[in-house]
């Protein structure tokens, strides 16, 4: 190989990179950590390669031990897709099951929002939440992404139908519109995890 060619390749290389950095610092979410400081969850598997990922969730403990910092990413596939969720599911049905939602704003930031999945699949928002057992840390919000990335207590107390973090779950992501009354509506996209999770 030439050095004309050498050079050019390492450009090329140097590209590559700026490129996903640049990518990973519009999404909010830095795979670099993934199996070092925290743990991921990527969907489809191994989909941070190809950089195709339809969702991304991590977990790692906060520094004092008593709250999970997780992170949840969903691709856009259009306007209308305005939250992307994670239900924390005793099983790979939608049913009896807390909900954690990144909802996209108008201005390029996102708020969190807890519900819970009723049986027969009727999402009911929580309403506010104390900011000791959960509140928003980050968020980035694109045409073709929306991210949070938040604290939640391990184990809540001040309110019941939060998830409780020292339990394993099946963890249920989802995205799709959000209605005029600002509930989630019916997701355009769901994916269960094929195994079960215990963040804490």
């Amino acid at each position: 190989m030439t050095l004309k060619s050498l050079i050019a390749l390492a450009g090329i290389v140097a590209v590559a990179c700026i490129v996903t950095t640049f990518s990973q610092s519009l999404s909010g979410f830095n795979t670099s950590q993934c199996g070092g400081t925290k743990r991921c969850i990527n969907i489809p598997e191994n989909c941070q390669i190809q950089g195709n990922c339809q969702y991304q969730i991590s977990y790692a403990p906060s520094r004092d031990g008593k709250s999970m910092i997780i992170e949840l990413f969903g691709r856009r596939d259009s306007p209308q897709m305005q939250y992307v969720a994670i239900g924390f599911s005793s099983d790979a049905r939608m049913g009896n099951e807390p909900v954690a939602a990144c909802i996209a704003g108008p201005n390029g930031q996102a708020q969190l929002s807890y519900s819970y999945n009723q049986e027969g699949k009727r999402n009911i928002p929580l309403g506010p939440i104390n900011p000791s057992d959960a509140q928003l840390l980050s968020s980035a919000v694109t045409e073709s992404s929306i991210y949070c990335q938040f604290s939640q207590a391990i184990n809540p107390t001040t309110n019941p139908s939060l998830p409780n973090l020292q339990r394993p779950f099946q963890l249920l992501v989802a995205r799709g519109p959000v209605q005029s009354n600002g509930q989630l509506g019916h997701h355009t996209s769901r994916q269960p995890t094929s195994f079960m999770t215990q963040m804490a």
